[in-house]
C-alpha cells in the first residue's frame, strides 16, 4: 500500500525532486501521512482539483509564531505558524476531497500549522513565512524508507 503526505514546502519543490528524510526540506503539513490503494498519479489528480491547490491557488502568507515542543513526549522543536485561516480552509478542502476519493485518512483534530526545527535549518519566531507550493511525497519510494520523493507539485498564485 502507498503512503504519501501534502506539505507546502518553505523552498520551491518539483516533480521528481527526492531528499533524504535527514535532508528534508522545511515544510507546513497540510495532510499527516496517509496510506492509501490509489496511485500516486490518481492522489495527484485528486489534489489538482482542489480549490486552493489546482486552481484558484493563491500563495499563503504567514508569519512564524511561537516556538513549540510536539511529540508523544514533546520532544520535537518547531516553530508555529500563524495565518488568518488559509491553511485550515485549505486543509479542510483538502481532506474533503481525498475522503471523497476513497482515502482513509485520520486527520489530527489538534491541527496546528508549524514547521519542524531541523539541524539544516529553522524560522524563527517573527519571521514572515510564504507557502507558494503545495507538494505531494512519496513516503514510500523504491529507493527505500530514508528517501522522500516529490510526486507532483502546484505553484501558488500570488
Amino acid at each position: 500500500m502507498a503512503r504519501f503526505v501534502v506539505v507546502l514546502p518553505l523552498v520551491p519543490l518539483a516533480a521528481g525532486d527526492e531528499f533524504t528524510v535527514a535532508q528534508w526540506p522545511l515544510h507546513v503539513t497540510l495532510v499527516e501521512p496517509f496510506p492509501t490503494s490509489l496511485g500516486a498519479e490518481e492522489v495527484a489528480a485528486v489534489l489538482g482539483e482542489v480549490a486552493g491547490i489546482g486552481h484558484v491557488a493563491r500563495t499563503i502568507h504567514a508569519g512564524a509564531g511561537d516556538d513549540a515542543m510536539f511529540g508523544r513526549r514533546r520532544d520535537v522543536p518547531v516553530t508555529l505558524v500563524v495565518d488568518g485561516g488559509e491553511l485550515a480552509a485549505l486543509r479542510t478542502r483538502t481532506l474533503a476531497a481525498l475522503q471523497r476519493a476513497g482515502v482513509d485518512v485520520q486527520p489530527r483534530l489538534d491541527f496546528r500549522p508549524h514547521v519542524t526545527r531541523k539541524q539544516h535549518g529553522r524560522i524563527r519566531p517573527g519571521d514572515r513565512v510564504e507557502l507558494a507550493t503545495v507538494a505531494l511525497i512519496d513516503m514510500r519510494p523504491p529507493q527505500g524508507g530514508h528517501h522522500r520523493r516529490v510526486v507532483a507539485a502546484w505553484p501558488l498564485g500570488v
